[in-house]
C-alpha cells in the first residue's frame, strides 16, 4: 500500500491529515493505557497509517496487529477536536489489509472463522440457537415484528431473550423470531475487515427479512443495532429502512415507546441503579435516553456516572478486542466495573448482552458482587400487561 490506497481506506485519506496530534484521544481510550506507548492509542495509529499512505511506511504484521489493538469504542472520533473518523479509519484499515490478502491476528481470525463456518463467533450448533425460545414462540412465521435475538442472547447470555420475549409477549405485540435460521448479522465480520463477507451476509439477511414482510426489527444487541441500520447503508448500499420499509430499533427503544403507549406497566424496582452506556448503541448510534427512560418508567432511581454518556468508559469486549485479548479486555472491565461499584447503588444495568458478560466477570475481578443486568432481564419483573 506505499503511496497509495486504492481500497476502504481511501475515503479517509484526507481524515487522516486532518489530525493535530493534540492527544485529547489518550484521555480515555481504553487499550492505549494497557500498553501505554504511542502505537497504541488513536493517535499513534492515525500517524501510522498517514505514513503509509504517503509511502513513508510498508505494511507490517506490526501495524497490522496495531490496528486490530483497538475495541472500535468510538470514544476517540467524539473527543477529536478536529472530527477525525478515527475508529472508522481503523476498521478501514483492516479492510484494506485483508482485501491486499493479508490476515487478521489469530484470536481475531479464529472468531471470523466460526462465523462464516457456523453463523456464530462461538464455535456452537445452529440447532442450539434456539435453546432459549420458549414453547409458544414459533419461528419464521410472517409477522409484523420480528425479533433478532442475536449470537451473544442466543448461546451466552439467554436470560437477555427470554426476558425480552416475555416482555414483548406480555404488551400484546405480534412479533416472531428467526429460530436456527437467524444466522449472523455480520457486525463481527465487519469490525475484522472481512467487509466482502459480511456483504454477503447483509444480501442473505436481507432475503430473509423479504419473505417475513415484517414492518419492524428490533435486537437486543447494539452491534447488531449498529450494523442492520448504519453499517449495510454506508458500506454495501443495503438501506433496509428505504428498501424494505423497516423501522430498525433497539430493545430499548421499543420497551420505551410500548411504557409510553400504556401496553408495558412497570413498577416494583424500588432501588438504586446506575447505567452503562454501551460504546455501540451510545456513542454509534446516539441512543442514550431510551434505556434510562424504562430504568425510570420501571420505578427505579438512576444514579449518573460522571463517565456515562458520550464519556463512558469501554467495558473492554467490542471490536473483537475480547476474543483476541481477553486477559486485557478483563482488565479493562474490572476497570469499567470498580468505576461503577464506587457509587452508591444496588445494581449496575446496561442494554448490551456483550457489556452485561464482561462486566459480571469484571466485576468479580474487582472483588465485588454487585449485580449486573442487561436492560431486559431488569425489566422483566416489573412488567405486567396493560389492562
Amino acid at each position: 500500500m506505499p503511496g497509495t490506497l486504492e481500497g476502504p481506506l481511501k475515503a479517509f485519506a484526507g481524515d487522516l491529515d486532518k489530525c493535530v496530534r493534540c492527544g485529547f484521544c489518550r484521555e480515555l481510550c481504553p487499550v492505549g493505557d494497557l500498553y501505554p506507548w504511542e502505537a497504541n492509542f488513536p493517535r499513534g495509529k492515525v500517524q501510522l497509517l498517514r505514513a503509509l499512505a504517503r509511502g513513508s511506511l510498508r505494511v507490517s504484521n506490526y501495524i497490522v496487529d496495531r490496528m486490530y489493538f483497538c475495541t472500535t469504542c468510538g470514544y476517540c472520533s467524539k473527543r477529536c477536536p478536529s472530527g477525525v473518523r478515527t475508529n472508522e479509519a481503523f476498521e478501514a484499515a483492516r479492510a484494506e489489509f485483508i482485501g491486499l490478502g493479508l490476515r487478521a491476528p489469530e484470536g481475531h481470525l479464529r472468531v471470523v472463522e466460526s462465523v462464516l463456518r457456523l453463523g456464530n463467533p462461538f464455535g456452537e450448533a445452529e440447532g442450539d440457537r434456539e435453546r432459549w425460545m420458549p414453547p409458544w414462540l414459533r419461528a419464521g412465521r410472517r409477522s409484523k415484528v420480528l425479533y433478532w435475538a442475536g449470537c451473544m442472547a442466543s448461546y451466552r447470555l439467554e436470560e437477555t431473550a427470554i426476558s425480552t420475549a416475555k416482555i414483548l409477549n406480555a404488551a400484546g405485540l405480534d412479533f416472531t423470531t428467526l429460530g436456527r435460521a437467524e444466522g449472523d448479522c455480520g457486525s463481527i465480520l465487519i469490525r475484522t475487515g472481512y467487509w466482502r463477507e459480511a456483504e454477503r451476509l447483509a444480501r442473505e439477511n436481507t432475503k430473509k427479512f423479504e419473505g417475513l414482510g415484517i414492518g419492524t426489527l428490533v435486537t437486543s444487541c447494539p452491534g447488531c443495532f449498529r450494523t442492520f441500520a448504519n453499517d449495510y447503508p454506508k458500506l454495501f448500499g443495503i438501506d433496509l429502512e428505504r428498501d424494505l420499509g423497516l423501522e430498525i430499533l433497539h430493545s430499548s427503544q421499543l420497551f420505551e415507546r410500548l411504557m409510553r403507549e400504556g401496553r408495558i406497566i412497570a413498577s416494583g424496582l424500588d432501588m438504586k441503579v446506575t447505567y452503562h452506556d454501551p460504546c455501540h448503541l451510545g456513542r454509534h448510534m446516539g441512543v442514550y435516553d431510551p434505556p434510562r427512560n424504562v430504568i425510570r418508567g420501571a420505578g427505579a432511581e438512576l444514579v449518573e456516572h460522571s463517565k456515562s454518556r458520550w464519556l463512558a468508559s469501554c467495558c473492554g469486549a467490542g471490536g473483537g478486542f475480547r476474543s483476541a485479548h481477553g486477559e486485557l479486555s478483563l482488565r479493562q472491565a474490572a476497570r469499567r466495573a470498580g468505576q461503577l461499584s464506587d457509587l452508591a447503588v444496588n445494581a449496575i444495568v446496561t442494554a448490551c448482552p456483550f457489556c452485561v458478560v464482561n462486566l459480571r466477570r469484571g466485576i468479580e475481578v474487582f472483588g465485588s458482587d454487585m449485580p449486573v443486568y442487561d436492560l431486559p432481564a431488569f425489566l422483566e419483573g416489573a412488567t405486567s400487561r396493560a389492562k
